[in-house]
């Protein structure tokens, strides 16, 4: 039985194909038994990283449990110009950017029917900052956006009997934002845009709340169904806008100067999507888990960003235009022996963002 159990789970290395993704701002690398699957663990979660992927798994844990991690993300970014603008043969690129989305978890088992936990954790994040800003040919739209968040979710799991589960958690998300970008004039002369200095945004939310639910059942031996939903939360930033005269280097300065914006309150909103994620975990045998999941998630929440300033000649508002998008996760696990398992997993993430402008 072993040979079959170990021979299946290398037959499934085999039959399954490379990984693309695109998968927006979301950073779903929350948990390392989850990412050695391919975070297909909606299912099958029987620890405190349930919080994050289902809080009905959080009611399968003894006892007590601590769980920390982080991940390495490393990402570098290049652009190809295309005509009219800005034209074929520029290049441009931002400089190599590490992030490091960490978590924590705890639970601990009130009676055999009850656990509470308490989760940390970074869903997601958006840096983006491009290499020599001053010359940058999207410099009036954005030259560095960075969004980091903090969720914080208390988090109840209660079983009813040996084959389901229910789990409920309340999100509190505190995020900070920072904008730059480059303010420009049109040229009185017809000659393009004047590059007249810059603006960067900084603020914060305070507390913005959502909520977290999911059930696991056991269908049959072995087969187990699952769902679990995040609702969106929305996000709004107050903040300040600091503006910074740099000058053209003509003679139109002194004018440019009177007509250039002074620090001043600035506020916008930015939500974070809801996401259903439905799934089916088998075990062909007594040592291989096999797990698939199909996820959705409501990027069309993400359809625009608007700045408010106090002065409301300078409101601005930035079409983003992305979709929803769905995600394909499949896992495999292996318990080699008492003390080492073998994971895999598979993933594909439909990118939300319009492939063209």
């Amino acid at each position: 039985m072993r040979i079959r159990c170990l021979a299946l789970f290398l037959a499934v290395l085999l039959l399954v194909p490379a990984v693309s993704r695109g998968a927006g701002f979301s950073i779903y690398e929350q948990g390392a038994r989850a990412l050695g699957s391919g975070g297909a663990y909606t299912a099958r979660v029987g620890d405190a990283s349930g919080i994050f992927f289902n809080p009905a798994g959080l009611a399968r844990i003894e006892g007590g449990e601590l769980e920390l991690g982080t991940s390495l993300i490393y990402v570098t970014r290049e652009f190809a110009g295309v005509n009219p603008y800005p034209g074929f043969g520029v290049h441009e690129e931002s400089p190599n950017q590490a992030f490091l989305p960490s978590h924590l978890y705890w639970g601990q088992r009130l009676n055999p029917n009850v656990v509470v936990g308490f989760g940390v954790y970074n869903p997601f994040g958006l840096t983006t900052e491009w290499g020599d800003p001053d010359a940058f040919s999207g410099r009036f739209l954005s030259t560095k956006v960075s969004v980091t968040p903090f969720f914080f979710q208390p988090t109840v799991a209660v079983s009813f009997g040996p084959r389901l589960r229910v789990g409920v958690g309340l999100m509190a998300v505190h995020t900070s934002l920072e904008l730059r970008r480059h303010v420009g004039q049109p040229n009185p002369a017809g000659l393009g845009v004047l590059d007249m200095g810059t603006v960067q945004l900084n603020g914060d939310n305070g507390l913005d709340f959502g909520g977290a639910i999911g059930f696991q059942a056991e269908v049959a031996p072995g087969v187990t169904m699952a769902a679990s939903y995040r609702s969106n939360v929305g996000i709004g930033y107050d903040g300040t806008a600091d503006f910074t005269f740099v000058g053209t280097g003509t003679p139109l300065d002194p004018t440019l100067k009177l007509l250039f914006p002074g620090d001043q309150d600035v506020h916008t909103n930015l939500d974070f999507p809801a996401s259903l994620i439905l799934g089916l975990a088998v075990k062909p045998c007594s040592r291989l888990s096999l797990e698939g999941d199909l996820g959705w998630m409501q990027w069309t929440s993400f359809g625009e960003l608007s700045l408010q300033f106090e002065d409301e000649e300078l409101n601005t508002t930035m079409p983003e235009g992305w979709e929803d998008a769905f995600f394909y996760r499949f896992g495999a696990e292996y318990a080699l022996n008492a003390n080492t398992d073998l994971r895999f997993g598979y993933y594909y993430d439909e990118t939300p963002q319009p492939t063209e402008a």
